[in-house]
């Protein structure tokens, strides 16, 4: 599909929106090597020669907090200190915020940069509880790994993965089937180059049950042995940034051209 072809999907309101990590990262949210450096931090020698062989992120979170007797205080300090901040900019989480066709959102992010873009035309759905009121505002964002101001409710280690069953989400799952059995899901954020990532996405899609509609990832020069890995997943990739997508698609709604994209 080419990059007009997909606007024009988005615009037709035809599109869900879900955000990763790395469409937070010019906000100034931290990438995942710059958690585990601090993750280091809390470690003895011997803890951190144990956590660093562990291959995805959620694995070496379920360490961290095994060799704490079970303990999840340090990991949320650490996430709190280094997420829950004041931004760098917020300026392509306002330009999304001045489309009025995208009125959906998933999020595996913690951070509170799409509330503090939409302010209160946004309604924040991490358990099922919420989604009755969500139902009354214009868009909803769901964060199917919690919020970062609600420790409780965040997905972290891969045990938290293992309950997702057990979690209080059913109806929201069950409102995103519905959902994603009807519209497109555009990935901005994510890199399936990175394993983490795929662990990630892979872990969650499941859940949808997806496999009518086809999705689409925005990520610049994808390596040929990952484009036939998004394939087998129905997933279309789009060599382009997700900042670069949304000014265009900025600039497409307010007729503008020709005007430098800035952070």
């Amino acid at each position: 599909m080419s990059l007009d072809s997909l606007i024009q999907k988005i615009l037709n309101n035809e599109v869900i929106i879900w955000a990763g990590a790395g469409f937070s990262l010019y906000a100034g949210m931290p990438a995942v090597e710059e958690i585990k450096q601090e993750v280091k931090r809390f470690c003895s020698r011997p803890e951190w020669q144990l956590l660093k062989s562990k291959k995805h992120f959620p694995d070496m979170v379920e360490e961290f907090i095994r060799l704490r007797n079970g303990s999840r205080t340090d990991i949320i300090e650490i996430l709190t200190m280094l997420i829950d901040k004041e931004p760098a900019s917020l300026n392509f989480h306002k330009m999304l915020a001045d489309i009025p066709a995208i009125d959906t959102i998933i999020t595996t992010n913690y951070d509170q940069l799409f509330e503090m873009a939409y302010g209160r035309r946004l309604a924040t759905v991490f358990t099922d509880a919420q989604l009755e009121e969500a139902d009354k505002q214009s868009v909803r964002l769901f964060k199917i790994h919690g919020d970062i101001q609600n420790p409780e409710s965040m997905v972290i280690s891969s045990g938290d993965y293992a309950d997702y069953e057990l979690r209080n989400t059913r109806r929201i799952w069950q409102r995103l089937k519905s959902l994603a059995a009807r519209k497109s899901i555009l990935f901005i954020g994510y890199s399936f180059a990175d394993e983490d990532n795929d662990f990630l996405i892979s872990n969650v899609l499941k859940h949808l049950e997806k496999n009518e509609q086809k999705s689409y990832l925005v990520t610049p020069e994808m390596p040929q042995l990952k484009l036939t890995h998004l394939k087998r997943k129905n997933i279309e990739p789009i060599n382009i940034t997700g900042e670069e997508l949304v000014y265009q698609l900025h600039q497409q709604i307010n007729g503008k051209d020709n005007q430098s994209m800035g952070v």
